[in-house]
């Protein structure tokens, strides 16, 4: 240890001259290794070094900081007893400075290491890191000899130990850490503050003493990672002697602790925005691949006029229409809505509209398509999984439509300013795999409208909480066939009647529409 340790070159030069001219003599600072570092009189090295007997003198005025000599006080002539206690309480004074110096350079290098463990997490997003970063930090700055960071599981039964510094594999694999047997963790977590542990060899409270004193550990203390209210953890701090952690050590290990914390939530949290952005990219690529299954236009087929709309309530819908060309000119028309919202519904979607094009396309009799499809949902979807649909054949050489209506919302033929529902025929596909299914015939005639839609058209909510509903629909449609709108400027007509009676209110199911003009 040096005087410089604590003051320097400069300060302790003043004090001398100060000290010289109240003692009435000349005096000089010495360092620890012999040098000079400030005072009046400079002896030199080598042969103006200072005589034996000056040497004893110097001797007594040794300056001494917690025990340790850090250097001494020499005076030119010290025969004379005022001088020699004056001398006495030169050695106590600089003692006092040297002492109070050190604490206060400790402590600007113990808060300019925080500054920068703080400037430093902000820079990192990797949680390994991180952990591994403030274990080594904890250590540097507090002056003990090691550290381990332990963080609460998910159900929060256990520490499981993330980073370590100065710490044994040995010890780190003592055994699990459960919180229901550790006392001192249960404290720490219980009340938010710091505890300490005088000597773990002893302490009744430590759950693995034999293995402490095997490592050397004997005094810690334990700090909860507090961040927002929350605890993510505790940070141990040990040391291989006998500690007593002073007011500014446990103040400023639980501020890196707190600090500690927030860089790992935030490590946390970035990476769970990076699992979610990748998440989000599948959903996307996922939705692309279930738009390809809905028709982008509807086909041209002579004497029909079909638009269509589709608006999913999420990335992934359960909705679908579907149009399938049959033999003998005939199109067959599909609206289904899948039970759910998202990934479950989509590809419960997806297995019923590859069932559906499968059974039809060699199957003729349309009630045995629909029991085929329903046999196919139930053996493979789970208890709840379900479709309702409406599937419908148009057979435009007779102009004749042939349907079935499985608990779907009733599709809508208007003629003559009236507007028939097209209901019955059998339950929801899915539910019952002994369901019977029957169909309905309807002849059709030029300027024939026909509407199928999802229950997301009559079910669509206001701000008072009010669905649409039938009739509201039933009006709107009659007003566009009444202005005898195309198929598509129909569907697009309801579509903007939907959405003008919901305004702002969010959606909660997807909205899907099929109209279909005879001309």
């Amino acid at each position: 240890m040096s005087l410089k340790r604590y003051l320097d070159a400069e300060a302790l030069e003043q004090l001398a001259s100060l000290f010289s001219d109240a003692a009435g003599t000349d005096v000089s600072i010495l360092s620890a290794d012999g040098t000079v570092v400030g005072g009046a009189h400079r002896p030199a090295a080598g042969k103006d070094a200072p005589a034996p007997a000056t040497a004893a003198r110097q001797a007594d005025a040794n300056i001494s900081v917690d025990g340790r000599i850090i250097g001494s006080v020499l005076m030119a002539d010290a025969t004379d007893a005022r001088a020699v206690r004056m001398l006495g309480l030169m050695r106590d004074v600089l003692a006092r400075l040297c002492l109070q110096g050190g604490q206060i350079r400790d402590r600007v290098e113990e808060l300019a290491a925080g500054y920068r463990l703080t400037e430093f997490f902000t820079g990192r997003t990797d949680l390994k890191e991180v952990h591994q970063l403030v274990a080594e930090t904890m250590v540097k700055v507090t002056g003990a000899d090691a550290c381990s960071i332990r963080v609460l599981n998910e159900d929060h039964t256990e520490l499981i130990t993330m980073a370590a510094y100065g710490l044994s594999d040995e010890y780190l694999a003592k055994g699990p850490i459960l919180l229901a047997d550790s006392r001192i963790d249960q404290e720490v977590l219980a009340t938010g503050q710091n505890v300490v542990i005088a000597d773990e060899r002893t302490d009744a409270r430590v759950l693995y003493p034999a293995e402490a004193r095997r490592e050397g550990i004997v005094s810690a203390l334990c700090a909860p990672m507090a961040y927002k209210g929350g605890i993510e953890g505790v940070i141990r701090v040990y040391t291989r002697r006998r500690h007593d952690f002073e007011w500014f050590e446990t103040n400023l290990i639980r501020a890196v602790a707190s600090q500690a914390a927030s860089a790992i939530v935030n490590a946390r949290l970035y990476a769970e925005a990076l699992r979610a952005e990748r998440m989000r990219r599948h959903l996307r690529n996922a939705a692309e691949v279930q738009r390809r299954m809905i028709p982008p236009n509807p086909p041209q087929i002579a004497g029909l006029q079909i638009g269509a709309v589709y608006v999913p309530c999420f990335e992934l819908g359960g909705d679908f229409y579907d149009f399938i060309e049959l033999p003998n000119g005939n199109l067959g028309v599909a609206v289904a809505d899948v039970v759910g919202k998202g990934i479950r519904a989509s590809l419960l979607m997806a297995s019923a509209r590859s069932a559906l094009r499968a059974h039809a396309a060699h199957v003729y009799e349309l009630s045995r398509v629909l029991s085929a499809v329903n046999e196919h949902m139930w053996r493979g979807s789970l208890v709840g999984d379900f479709l309702t649909a409406f599937y419908g054949v148009l057979d435009m050489p007779n102009r004749r439509l042939t349907y079935c209506c499985a608990g779907h919302e009733p599709a809508m033929l208007v003629r003559d300013g009236q507007v028939e529902l097209l209901a019955g025929g059998g339950g929801v596909l899915g539910m019952d795999p002994d369901m019977r299914y029957t169909h309905e015939v309807r002849d059709l005639k030029t300027g024939d409208v026909l509407v199928m839609c999802t229950d997301g058209v009559p079910e669509a909510i206001n701000f008072r909480d009010e669905a649409l509903g039938r009739r509201r629909v039933q009006s709107a449609l009659l007003a566009a066939c009444g202005r005898d709108e195309s198929a598509e400027g129909i569907a697009q007509h309801l579509l903007w009647e939907t959405r003008r009676f919901a305004g702002l209110q969010a959606r909660f199911d997807d909205l899907t529409l099929v109209a279909i003009k005879v001309q």
